[in-house]
């Protein structure tokens, strides 16, 4: 038995122009986890180009290649940065795409993907018509050998980046009991579905990772595509699941809860809980990035992360405490849809006179740098399938004030301070309590050094291998973290 790893939302991601976050990095620390664990029974591939198969990619040289995106340094900094801090890379095409409204930026940038895969079919036709040609051409000069050695350079795969073209890429040859594990986000490609189908025709397993159900159970927080592009994906890819994972019991019970409502026939999913891996600290001589004193929120920006909550917050502590007793704010992450409202409200805000600012896109060397220097980290999310920046704060030493929905007590347990992120009153009580007293920071930090054991992405490669294996396996007990309410299954106005 083989297992395949379904690599094409992952290098999609990284072909956009994107460094790994969220998902993304889930699937390459787990895909990482796997490779090392299973040997080579375990095996990487991507979508082809036509409507059904996959193409086998080299992990090691995708490894590699995605390894160093990660982890490769910025430019440097400007000494005095202003409040929004952009990469130099950066195109001012790009700058100007994000400022669109999002019912303009979302269909161009649908419009935008759809020409760009058009332009990549064309581009492995017109080459596997070009090998056609020669391959004739010599066949008919009577350089029988030649030909042959064409056809063995050009079978061979071409790697560009992380990009290998399918025309050149070996295609997967499926065997009965095989597995197809589709560790990332795979509800974007309205194909999918006939594509699982034609492997199961095969005699292969497919066993997909379920997230979150934000679309599904918050469409407000999404582009109505990405709702009807879930639905869909529910609706046809989950039945034909033989094995279903979760990355945690929260969302576990969402999905076991949704798909009663629903009526979709889905085997029982088993959660396997985020691993934590962090390659790099700071090197303590390393210069800070922030001259002052502040809090850090490390997330993507968008509604469903309580940024806004966050702006009027801190607007808030300015207006009726002293401003020196109020450390800045820190949003350090990539901004994402629906984001625009947010940063235009941050702009007109002045960025509150500085003690706002905004560091797109930091490298993993500067967020170590950021986690290192800061009073404690935010996570102010409103719903979460796990909590990633939760479990790497802690990881760093560093203690967090923490949404107290869905799966983010699982992600801190005991480790965090924790608040309902509908009570702007219970967040400030939480967050300035903590700002106020260092001694409870300090207490705090030395808890998590001598306590806090994060999940390991080993462990979580051999569940998975495990339960694939269909050997007796101790599932992972839901977690007694502490007595929380239900997330609100309504829409926020912070």
């Amino acid at each position: 038995m083989l297992i395949w790893l379904d690599l094409e939302n992952l290098i999609r991601h990284v072909e956009s122009g994107h460094r790994p976050s969220g998902i993304q990095r889930v699937t390459f620390e787990l895909s990482a986890s796997l490779v090392a664990a299973g040997g080579g029974a375990v095996r990487v591939c991507r979508h082809a180009r036509a409507p059904h198969g996959f193409v086998e990619l080299d992990w090691a040289d995708v490894e590699a290649r995605l390894a160093a995106l990660m982890t490769r340094d910025a430019p440097a900094r400007r000494e005095a940065p202003s409040p929004r801090e952009r990469p130099e890379a950066a195109g001012a095409l790009r700058r100007a795409f994000r400022r669109l409204p999002d019912e303009m930026r979302i269909p161009v940038h649908a419009v935008c993907q759809a020409e760009h895969e058009a332009a990549r079919g064309l581009r492995s036709a017109g080459a596997a018509q070009l090998k056609a040609m020669r391959g004739l051409a010599a066949v008919a000069a009577g350089g029988w050998r030649l030909a042959a050695a064409a056809v063995r350079l050009r079978v061979l795969p071409r790697r560009r980046g992380v990009r290998v073209p399918d025309a050149f890429a070996p295609p997967v040859a499926f065997a009965a009991g095989d597995v197809l594990l589709a560790i990332g986000a795979t509800w974007p490609f309205p194909d999918y579905a006939a594509r699982i189908d034609a492997a199961r025709r095969d005699g292969v397993r497919f066993a997909p990772f379920v997230y979150d159900l934000v679309p599904a159970l918050f469409p407000e927080w999404s582009a109505r595509s990405t709702t009807t592009g879930f639905r869909t994906w529910m609706e046809t890819v989950l039945p034909q699941a033989d094995r279903l994972f979760t990355i945690s019991h929260a969302t576990r019970r969402a999905l076991r809860d949704h798909a009663k409502r629903a009526g979709l026939p889905i085997p029982e999913a088993i959660p396997v809980p985020v691993g934590a891996h962090f390659p790099r600290k700071a090197d303590p001589d390393a210069a800070p990035l922030h001259p002052r004193p502040y809090v850090l929120f490390v997330s993507t920006i968008e509604p469903r992360k309580n940024h806004a909550g966050m702006l009027r917050l801190w607007r808030e502590m300015i207006m009726q405490e002293k401003p020196d007793l109020v450390p800045d704010l820190i949003l350090a992450g990539r901004i994402g849809w629906m984001s625009q409202d947010f940063i235009t409200q941050c702009e007109n805000a002045g960025w509150l006179g500085g003690k706002l600012r905004l560091i797109e896109s930091p490298t993993d060397a500067e967020l170590a740098i950021l986690y290192r220097d800061c009073l404690f980290t935010i996570y102010p999310s409103f719903y979460e399938g796990w909590g990633l920046p939760v479990t790497e704060s802690l990881g760093f030493g560093k203690p967090v004030v923490a949404s107290n929905t869905a799966a983010i007590p699982e992600a801190g347990g005991r480790f965090c301070i924790y608040f309902d992120p509908n009570d702007l009153g219970d967040a400030r009580r939480a967050i300035s309590g903590l700002v106020r007293n260092p001694s409870r920071r300090a207490g705090l930090e030395a808890d998590i050094a001598r306590n806090y054991r994060p999940p390991s992405w080993p462990d979580a490669a051999r569940l998975i291998l495990d339960v694939l294996a269909d050997d007796a396996v101790d599932l992972p007990a839901a977690p007694a973290v502490i007595s929380l309410p239900a997330p609100a299954l309504s829409s926020p106005t912070g």
